[in-house]
């Protein structure tokens, strides 16, 4: 299965992307206002590769929708967080849903691209 040189840096960023995401939120979990700022960094170096208006939405969403689920389930005793600063969940919890769903999204249309050559 050969796929040509613009997926492969596709595919390439998004997976770079993914795993700063989670490394930052590995290392920097404590520090609710640094992870923050490096969520928006990084949010705003991926906008560069990504940006289309429907890329914007998705982020916004998925921070939106992820976020209400995340603090409906800590009202309810499901999990808890280490650091939370508002309603259980720490300040970060938008920006990490909001990238979730959108290299999800971003994912799975590069893998739609690559089985259509």
């Amino acid at each position: 299965m050969g796929f040509g040189k613009k997926l492969g840096k596709e595919m390439f960023l998004e997976l770079i992307i993914f795993c700063l995401g989670v490394a930052s939120i590995s290392i920097f979990f404590t520090n609710n206002v640094a992870l923050s700022l490096l969520l928006i960094l990084i949010w705003v170096a991926g906008i560069k590769f990504w940006h289309k208006k429907h890329d914007v939405y998705f982020f916004v969403s998925g921070a939106f929708v992820g976020t209400v689920a995340e603090i409906i389930c800590i009202h309810f005793g499901v999990w808890q967080y280490a650091n939370p600063t508002i309603f259980g969940i720490p300040m970060w919890l938008p920006l990490a849903w909001g990238f979730a769903t959108m290299l999800i999204k971003r994912i799975a249309e590069t893998f739609v691209k690559i089985e259509g050559k």
